[in-house]
């Protein structure tokens, strides 16, 4: 339902954008606007729906899974789970290439809806693929480090259980985003139809109670994840180096089990190297600037659409992480492709048979 707030004036409007900052960082904000939202971001979502069907396809095959241990199980459960969130992340931040250049909708259109709701439902993927990194963290960490006790702290209906909690807790956590802004009518003499705007209002109606959810969002979405991935990581990057050396001295290889536990291993570590580097500068300069209210002037905004896109970025490269890491992952992708470009071939011959049988 629309929420028609006070008639405000488009001239009113333009005078109020003033204070955003000079004539030079307006510019400078509308050429990256116009170079991220218009085809950086779009680009780069479209490549992650490809990259995440292709890691479903790959990741869900039986093949697979009957190759791992009970605790590798676990992790690959992360991983279809983390390619479903990071897929829908995509997919729901591909419109953001539609949306106003200034703002203004009418109030029959999809965009002012994503405008006003689509914040929410992104926020929930981000932080269910957070909260799953952390979860692959904690299973490897288990594994890597106490090899011993890991079959007692995480099995395979453990991980599923934490999944589902992580899905239904980010959804729950977000719900209140949803009546983060409101419509409010734009007075136009240009206009036969009403345009609107969406506006920002606290939460409740309370800028002390947006303030505090803003608080907790950064902490549980960001500050929180980032010490535990940080921790888990430092550890397994420890015992991965002495691992290495203990091969080194004694001339030692992986195979079997071994070989796929190792590549979980490495394949968790680039997912957060590149988390620690796409997108947690990204939330944490986010929730920094709306919590001290820095969050509206150009130049804020213009790294916010450089921030935008280096998210976009870690939620659609997990695809070529995997086909680097994995040996199998490459060995299952050509696969794939070839037996795609035979099937299609086979099919063409027979076409062109029956064509040419017809003829006669």
């Amino acid at each position: 339902m629309l929420i028609q707030g006070p008639c405000l004036n488009i001239t009113d409007e333009e005078d109020n954008n003033t204070g955003l900052g000079s004539e030079r960082a307006k510019l400078l904000f509308e050429d990256v606007s116009y170079i991220v939202y218009g085809f950086a971001l779009p680009s780069v979502c479209l490549f992650g729906m490809v990259g995440n069907v292709l890691n479903l396809t790959i990741l869900t095959r039986r093949k697979l899974q009957k190759s791992f241990r009970t605790l590798e199980m676990a992790a690959n459960y992360c991983l279809v789970a983390l390619a479903v969130s990071d897929l829908m992340f995509c997919v729901f931040a591909f419109p953001t290439t539609f949306l106003s250049g200034d703002d203004m909708y009418h109030n029959t259109e999809f965009l002012l809806k994503y405008r006003m709701y689509g914040t929410a439902v992104i926020n929930v993927f981000i932080m269910v693929s957070t909260w799953l990194t952390v979860a692959m963290s904690l299973e490897r960490f288990l594994a890597i480090c106490y090899p011993l006790r890991q079959d007692l702290y995480l099995t395979t209906r453990r991980i599923k259980i934490i999944i589902v909690i992580s899905y239904i807790f980010s959804f729950i956590f977000n719900v209140p985003i949803l009546w983060r802004y409101e419509p409010r009518l734009l007075c136009s003499t240009n206009s036969s139809h009403p345009i609107y705007m969406p506006k920002t209002v606290p939460l409740l109606g309370s800028d002390k109670i947006d303030t505090a959810y803003r608080i907790l969002w950064a902490f549980i979405g960001n500050f929180i994840p980032l010490i535990l991935l940080f921790y888990f990581n430092v550890c397994l990057c420890r015992k991965i180096y002495r691992s290495y050396k203990m091969r080194q001295k004694f001339k030692q290889d992986r195979h079997g089990s071994e070989n796929s536990s190792h590549t979980l291993t490495i394949t968790l570590v680039v997912i957060v190297v590149m988390f620690f580097i796409l997108v947690a500068p990204s939330e944490i300069v986010i929730v920094i600037a709306k919590i001290t209210n820095n969050d509206s002037n150009y130049s804020y905004m213009t790294i916010e659409a450089i921030m935008n896109f280096l998210q976009s970025l870690n939620f659609s490269v997990n695809f070529i992480l995997y086909c680097i890491i994995s040996p199998y992952f490459r060995k299952t992708l050509k696969y794939i492709f070839c037996c795609g470009c035979y099937n299609i071939y086979q099919v063409s011959k027979q076409w062109k048979k029956e064509f040419e049988t017809s003829l006669m």
